[in-house]
């Protein structure tokens, strides 16, 4: 079937990783319209999975044409030429999107994992947020609702009523469940590791004109030149609207995020569940190697 969107820019990442910080800085470009999070659309067909893996072979000709054609409605409504969108669990499924969009423009942003438990940790503390809860209804197709609203009420009690963390947050990977029983710290790592390696594995399988990896410490440290080359790469000419939006609203502190709420025990927990993915991803293998405790490399080739 002929495709009504063309290049979409797809930004990955797992969650706490900067990915709604990117999406903003692209949703500032005068040519992109820019969706946060539609994932009930790329799990149409899909919503009563247990997981939010899928690979090529989950494709059907009517699933690709639902979620083209409500691309191209948001497209059309915004009067942009390009679209551009955020969903963390799309990186459990660049088969698919690739089968979909064969031109598609993956950005895949990378933080340090000890970073990303940490603010998930803070984030899983508080309630869902219900202007995101609304969106997803609107989304997800009436007959799929049935598969969001029991988890949309297990997670209002625990944290609403109950005043407790919820028990898993974000992006879950086929065999999540094994992980459930683990402290919150672990279970995050796991969740890191596992979807940081799957979407750099089927990610450096992609042409090198699909896919680019960035840096979250590059993309704080250089937020200009950093943009500069990812728009370059998208395909999108220079904006000014986007770059002063990177100049201005990115700030260095992140570049540094504390991991003070854990105590030594747990980021040592962290690092051997994480390793030897964060070493081979560049990052110090310990906590506090690295003075900035950053990675020091910034865009990375596929």
């Amino acid at each position: 079937m002929t495709r009504q969107i063309a290049k979409p820019i797809i930004i990955l990442g797992s969650g706490r990783s900067g990915t709604t910080l990117l999406g903003e800085i692209f949703s500032r470009h005068p040519d992109v319209a820019y969706w946060v999070e539609p994932r009930p659309i790329w799990m149409y067909g899909h919503a009563y999975r247990s997981h939010h893996e899928l690979s090529a072979t989950d494709l059907t000709p009517a699933i690709a044409r639902h979620i083209d054609r409500r691309f191209a409605r948001f497209l059309t409504r915004h009067g942009r030429s390009r679209f551009a969108e955020k969903t963390p669990s799309n990186c459990l499924r660049l088969p698919f999107i690739a089968a979909i969009y064969p031109d598609c423009r993956v950005i895949n942003i990378i933080r340090d994992g000890r970073e990303v438990v940490a603010s998930t940790l803070r984030m899983q503390a508080g309630p869902p947020r219900l202007d995101r809860v609304l969106a997803r209804v609107v989304e997800t197709a009436l007959w799929e609702w049935p598969a969001y609203v029991p988890l949309f009420f297990q997670t209002a009690w625990r944290t609403k009523v109950l005043k407790q963390r919820s028990t898993f947050w974000g992006v879950k990977p086929a065999g999540w469940k094994q992980w459930t029983g683990l402290p919150p710290h672990l279970l995050a790592a796991h969740q890191w590791k596992r979807v940081v390696e799957i979407s750099i594995r089927d990610g450096r399988a992609l042409p090198a004109e699909n896919y680019l990896e960035v840096r979250f410490a590059r993309l704080i440290a250089e937020p200009v030149d950093t943009v500069r080359q990812m728009a370059a790469f998208a395909g999108l000419p220079d904006a000014p609207a986007m770059l002063d939006y990177a100049a201005r609203h990115v700030d260095t502190s992140h570049a540094t995020t504390s991991v003070h709420d854990l105590n030594d025990q747990q980021v040592r927990e962290i690092e051997e569940a994480m390793n030897p993915l964060l070493t081979e991803l560049g990052f110090p293998e310990r906590w506090g190697d690295d003075p900035n405790t950053t990675c020091k490399t910034g865009v990375m080739p596929p």
